[in-house]
């Protein structure tokens, strides 16, 4: 479920709650913090680098040393091809953030760009100077019309930056429906869209350093010609190379890919978009960060239910399998094992660390467990904190019955409701944009027993205490078999 929390909500909030407070004791000083909050939210949306509306993406992620070049407001069939020709001559990637309006004018510019092996960026789709003045609708429809034109040119943008900059309280909404997140800047020359382009190379020389993504526009310029415009675009290339400064990619800057050629049905939702770019790092965060405590309690609690549940049994499916971290274990101790994921990435890492276990009996399926069909059915099913992205569980369970044989096992681990609980719902909020839910025993048991389960167990684990019932639930149960028929 789509809920994304910003610093935006937790500063109105809180201004809510002062000025509440402060009625009782003063009511002029009242309106004080609602003032406060009124005018962060008029100033916010010009700081292109401050996240009060949503997560921005303005500068390299930490210790990277190159710099990204960015252009916007193309493509300009009068000066993209010849600033294309320019970054060949240099062997210099860029990024560029196009309006959807001009690509469906100009494909073959489109083609272009990515034929020479740089990214393509979304910048809405007309470029609307007040565009985050906007109702959402509005905000909505120009984003989707420029995906739309750039899926037609075979590429799918990730990325998207708004006209100037400016952010708006709808933008996540919209960009996690898309399956997007916005990169602003960091390093920029205020050429008004190349109507001030004197000294351009400059100004961006003054002010370029490591970790800097530069945003520039391949647009013909207002009163200049094109070729000095090019100039400016070469100065500064030289400059930076001369300072010892290397141009890289912007998805190798930010670690994080600027777009996909091609589209799929699980690549558009936001938890994909999460775990594509967070693959590399993510075992190293479930081990080694403060979310370590948790998920060394869930293997300690599958490692227990190994031989109840997977030793010797002939299919499972793992739903939400990620890197591998339950599936390689089980897979030594069945004969085959599904491996469903929504993140591509986290699978080829799973895949990749089979190959190096020596282990064959492992097969992965991209996509939204939600809305695919595993195919065939499975002695043994299991789910390790992946049922909390599911917006509707006991529709799942029904569905998921009758993929499991008769009397075979589903086991999960999913998170307990709770005060503790409720507070890492909303750090999720604000990291993911999305709302993991999150129940109680009783709850499991109603929904598992409604789809056609028996045995079933919930036990409750991790921090439990005289006030606190803990923040895991695991659960056991046995598809209902097959009443006994007796011949006469």
């Amino acid at each position: 479920m789509i809920f994304p929390l910003s610093l935006a909500h937790f500063v109105g909030f809180g201004a809510i709650h002062l000025y509440v407070f402060l009625l009782f004791l003063d009511p002029v000083l009242a309106a004080l913090p609602l003032a406060v909050f009124l005018l962060f939210l008029g100033i916010a949306p010009f700081f292109t680098d401050i996240g009060f509306f949503l997560p921005i993406t303005s500068r390299g992620k930490r210790g990277e040393t190159g710099v990204a070049l960015t252009f916007d407001d193309g493509p300009d069939p009068e000066v993209t091809p010849r600033l294309l020709a320019l970054l060949d001559r240099h062997g210099v990637p860029a990024a560029f953030f196009v309006t959807g309006e001009k690509a469906a004018r100009h494909p073959e510019i489109i083609r272009e760009i990515l034929s020479r092996g740089h990214a393509i960026g979304n910048h809405s789709f007309s470029h609307m100077p007040f565009l985050m003045l906007k109702r959402l609708s509005v905000l909505r429809r120009e984003v989707e019309a420029a995906q739309s034109v750039l899926r037609r040119a075979g590429v799918v943008p990730l990325a998207f930056r708004p006209p100037a900059g400016i952010t708006n309280g709808y933008l996540w909404q919209v960009l996690l429906e898309q399956g997007m997140f916005c990169v602003n800047f960091s390093c920029r020359a205020v050429d008004f869209g190349n109507r001030r382009i004197a000294r351009l190379s400059e100004k961006i020389l003054r002010k370029v350093s490591p970790g800097h993504i530069v945003a520039l526009h391949d647009v013909a310029p207002r009163g200049e010609t094109a070729e000095r415009l090019l100039g400016e675009f070469d100065a500064m290339i030289l400059g930076m190379k001369g300072k010892g400064l290397a141009i890289v990619p912007l998805a190798r800057l930010i670690g994080r890919e600027v777009m996909r050629r091609e589209a799929s049905a699980a690549g558009s939702h936001p938890a994909a978009m999460f775990y594509d770019e967070l693959a590399e790092e993510y075992d190293r965060e479930q081990f080694e960060t403060n979310v370590s405590c948790s998920r060394r309690k869930e293997y300690e609690l599958f490692e227990a239910r190994i031989p109840e549940v997977f030793q010797g049994a002939d299919r499972v499916l793992e739903i939400g399998a990620g890197t591998g971290i339950f599936t390689l274990p089980i897979a030594r101790h069945c004969r085959e094992v599904t491996a469903l994921d929504i993140s591509p990435a986290m699978l080829e890492i799973l895949m990749r660390k089979a190959r190096e276990a020596g282990l064959t009996n492992i097969r992965t399926e991209v996509g939204n467990a939600e809305t695919m069909d595993p195919g065939g059915t499975y002695s043994a099913v299991c789910a390790f904190s992946s049922l909390a992205y599911l917006s509707d569980l006991p529709a799942f369970f029904r569905r998921l019955a009758p993929r499991i044989e008769p009397g075979g096992a589903l086991y999960f681990i999913t998170a307990r409701r709770s005060l503790f609980r409720f507070f890492t719902q909303i750090g999720n909020a604000m990291r993911q944009g999305m709302w993991l839910k999150a129940y109680n025993r009783r709850e499991i048991e109603g929904m598992l027993s409604a789809a056609g389960f028996e045995d079933i167990r919930v036990d409750s684990h991790l921090f439990k205490s005289w006030f606190s019932g803990g923040m895991l639930l695991e659960a056991t149960a046995r598809r209902k078999r097959e009443p006994a028929r007796f011949m006469m």
